[in-house]
């Protein structure tokens, strides 16, 4: 059997599970705007508003230590068909239902969007070949990113009445069934031994995730207070809503490139290298803010934020095979609960106490503590590589 031949399975369940989150994500970054404009359209208060919000990262949060075993014991493939039957119908229920009843809906959302992610990273991560698993994640978290930025572009075509936004969020969840079809996985390779899952993945890698953790955190401070910090330094609305909005999607072309650095010369410098950059481009947004070279800073801070969580992926591909996979891509996605809850208030309390440059140092810090932490263990983010 030729060499194309033995890896092409590996390459289409790769495109095709891409694919199928990329489709997904469009629907979510949708929902994910609709849902606030809708609840401010009917009068409701911005607490509540933001409470709703979180609903999404708490279901997230507390489907992660029980998501592998569910996964791996139901077979990844038959749960992602079920998980996007749920989600479509989650979405009809959100549209017919008064807002008191998008509490709990979007809570089973969150569980099932954390869950559908948790399949396609342990994919993902399991048909990348060792030597260019960099690059692939990097790949992975552009697609990730751009699908994500479409879902909120699509709001000002259709607006927010009507069934137009809902039917556009519907068919992108059913078309991802499409690619799905195609992903060749057998129903045991994710299945959960005795002595595995969450828990027994947290112990073995904590920084690692912390690591992703970090962009996690840095993430939602960053969306949440930027166009503020711009606001409060005198820059116009509208250029901090730009500058906002080119350093999210200005960034994604610089994760390949960090992806290949990774597998050419070193996971643990490029962990170090992007750490380091992302705390000197926080603290320079002090400084930055009212000249041009804030663009470029912005750019470059958000690649280096996320260079992170590519590298950290890559990583976990590394040390981790089957079922340990499954286990570490649903706390990675727990991690995504964790900076959705933690983030904004910390960042919230910091500004209140010590004004809005504290916005940037607490982006700072979330990169210092990794980088203490990378010192202390000599640079490694798993404690224990399991290669079985």
């Amino acid at each position: 059997m030729s060499t194309f031949q033995a890896s092409a399975p590996r390459y289409g369940n790769l495109i095709a599970a891409i694919a199928a989150v990329a489709s997904c994500d469009i629907a979510l970054g949708l929902t994910l705007q609709l849902l606030p404009l809708l609840m401010e359209s009917q009068g409701i208060p911005a607490w509540v508003i933001g409470l709703n919000a979180a609903m999404g990262p708490i279901g997230i949060l507390l489907a992660g230590p029980f998501l592998p075993h569910v996964l791996g014991n139901t077979g990844t493939k038959r749960a992602a068909f079920i998980i996007i039957a749920l989600l479509v119908c989650i979405l009809l229920a959100i549209k017919l239902s008064p807002f008191w009843m998008w509490f709990p809906l979007r809570f089973l959302f969150g569980i099932c969007t954390g869950a559908l992610f948790t399949i396609s990273e342990a994919w993902v991560l399991t048909y990348a070949g060792d030597g260019n698993r960099g690059r692939v994640m990097g790949i992975y978290t552009s697609v990730l990113a751009v699908s994500f930025s479409v879902g909120p572009l699509i709001i000002p075509w259709t607006g927010i009445d009507g069934w137009l936004p809902w039917t556009i969020g519907i068919a992108c969840i059913m078309l991802a069934a499409l690619p799905m079809a195609f992903v060749v996985v057998d129903g045991d390779d994710f299945r959960q031994t005795e002595g595995g899952g969450f828990f027994a993945f947290v112990r073995k890698a904590p920084l690692l995730l912390f690591a992703v953790c970090a962009a996690t955190l840095y993430d939602n401070v960053f969306i949440s207070f930027f166009t503020i910090f711009g606001l409060r330094h005198g820059l116009d609305l509208d250029v901090a809503s730009r500058i906002l909005g080119i350093g999210i999607i200005g960034n994604v072309v610089l994760f390949y490139p960090m992806g290949w650095l990774s597998d050419h010369w070193s996971r643990r410098g490029v962990v170090v290298l992007t750490a380091s950059l992302a705390v000197l481009l926080s603290l320079s947004l002090i400084i930055l803010i009212d000249h041009w070279l804030i663009w470029p800073a912005v750019i470059l801070l958000s690649a280096s934020a996320f260079g992170v969580y590519v590298v950290a992926l890559a990583t976990m591909g590394d040390a981790f095979k089957g079922p340990d996979v499954m286990a570490g891509a649903a706390a990675i996605a727990a991690m995504w609960g964790i900076g959705g809850l933690i983030g904004p208030p910390v960042a919230g309390l910091a500004i209140d106490v010590f004004g809005i440059n504290a916005m940037p140092v607490t982006l700072a810090s979330f990169y210092v503590i990794l980088l203490a932490g990378l010192f202390f263990t000599g640079g490694e983010l798993v404690r224990k590589p399991v290669n079985g």
